[in-house]
């Protein structure tokens, strides 16, 4: 399914943009998923685990839906955000 335009670089734009949010969310709470689990509150940290995982699953659902082209600007850009957020945080 392309978008209405049918522009590729459109898509792909927009799908590197989700990417990036998806990416963010997901590898931005990963920090205090750990801290969660580090504290000893390991059902809040499960169920925050469960969360960022399904949040990021149906965000690549949504991008397939797009195209390859869609799913893999998505894909690359979600490792972006994650070299991003490792800077940010010192571990990289």
């Amino acid at each position: 399914m392309m978008l209405p335009s049918g522009s590729v670089l459109a898509t792909g734009v927009l799908a590197g943009v989700a990417g990036l949010v998806l990416g963010a969310v997901h590898f931005g709470s990963l920090r205090w998923n750990a801290r969660l689990f580090a504290g000893g509150a390991a059902g809040p940290a499960f169920l925050l685990q469960l969360g960022r995982l399904a949040v990021t699953v149906l965000g690549f659902c949504l991008l397939v839906h797009f195209g390859a082209s869609a799913l893999l600007c998505g894909a690359a850009t979600w490792l972006c955000a994650r070299t991003v957020v490792l800077r940010r945080v010192g571990a990289g």
